[in-house]
């Protein structure tokens, strides 16, 4: 067949993402030949304006889907939580392989754990829904905004001597940065962002490639990731609110899902979880999110 094209940002961390896909495509179909294109997004480019002030999510992956919809590339790899939940006309989330760990972890070169830090310390971050979730238990931490690769940031924590940084343990994970985590945050107190910890593979929804590239899908993944994707498309959130939400399925195969907003300064919080089973998911997203609407999360997140 002709060379499958995928593309992909140009960060460190997207091109392993982008190479663990190629892997997978290439231990099923050895004959395959691919080609990884580096594409630049609008948020590659400008590094200091802030996400919100780029128009969201679509600052990523923009310009990589209007590669596929004008056929130059086959298929896109991304971060899923990155990924908007309203894709462009012609476009579908095929699917995700196997899901990184979904924490986020605090990064120090001062203290063994968010706690230790003193009155007044400084931590940084790009996530409104982390720098709500920090400050509703700590509210005295100064948080300052934080932007660029894994590499910028972690080069900014040691320069500029702040308390910490917040950021996902999958990027670490994924560049082998193991070793600079300080503490793995619980998922019971520190809702992740939707699908973070995933990768999304986007295709055209006309690809004749879909059934062959769904060979490396995880369908419990998927399925616990489009349950999120659904939770945010009812809550009607794009990335400027404090949002964050979990689907799981465990080994009896029951659907777990726990859905979570706040105010930007975390002095309000709504949690909820909510349990079904596999075939139920959609329902039970729909019901998480029609109950936190009712118990004034709207109201919560302006």
């Amino acid at each position: 067949m002709k060379i499958l094209k995928i593309g992909s940002r140009g960060s460190d961390l997207a091109l392993k993402q982008t190479n663990y896909v190629k892997k997978l495509l290439q231990e099923t179909y050895p004959d395959l030949k691919i080609e990884i294109q580096v594409i630049k997004t609008k948020g590659d480019i400008n590094l200091e304006t802030s996400i919100e002030d780029l128009g969201g999510k679509s600052a990523f992956t923009s310009e990589i889907e209007n590669q596929i919809l004008k056929n130059d590339i086959d298929i896109a790899i991304h971060s899923l939580k990155d990924l908007p939940i309203r894709l462009m006309d012609g476009l579908i989330y095929l699917g995700s392989p196997d899901r990184e760990d979904v924490r986020d972890v605090f990064i120090s070169n001062k203290w063994n754990c968010i706690d230790e830090i003193p009155e007044n310390g400084v931590i940084a971050t790009g996530s409104i829904r982390r720098k709500a979730q920090l400050l509703s238990f700590r509210p005295d931490l100064k948080i300052i905004n934080l932007r660029g690769n894994i590499d910028t940031r972690l080069r900014k924590l040691d320069d500029l001597g702040w308390d910490g940084i917040i950021t996902a343990a999958a990027a670490m994970h994924r560049l082998g940065l193991n070793a600079r985590i300080t503490q793995y945050l619980d998922v019971e107190h520190f809702i992740p962002a939707a699908c973070q910890g995933a990768l999304g593979i986007e295709v055209s929804s006309n690809n004749n490639l879909i059934s062959m590239l769904s060979s490396i899908v995880d369908e419990n993944v998927t399925l616990c990731c489009k349950a999120e994707r659904l939770f945010l498309s009812k809550m009607e959130s794009g990335c400027f609110a404090p949002i964050g939400c979990l689907a799981n399925i465990d080994m009896n195969q029951e659907f777990t899902m726990t859905g979570y907003v706040a105010s930007r300064n975390g002095k309000k919080e709504l949690k909820k979880t909510m349990i079904g089973n596999i075939e139920s998911h959609e329902k039970v997203a729909m019901n998480l999110a029609e109950y936190l609407i009712t118990h004034g999360a709207k109201k919560i997140m302006a």
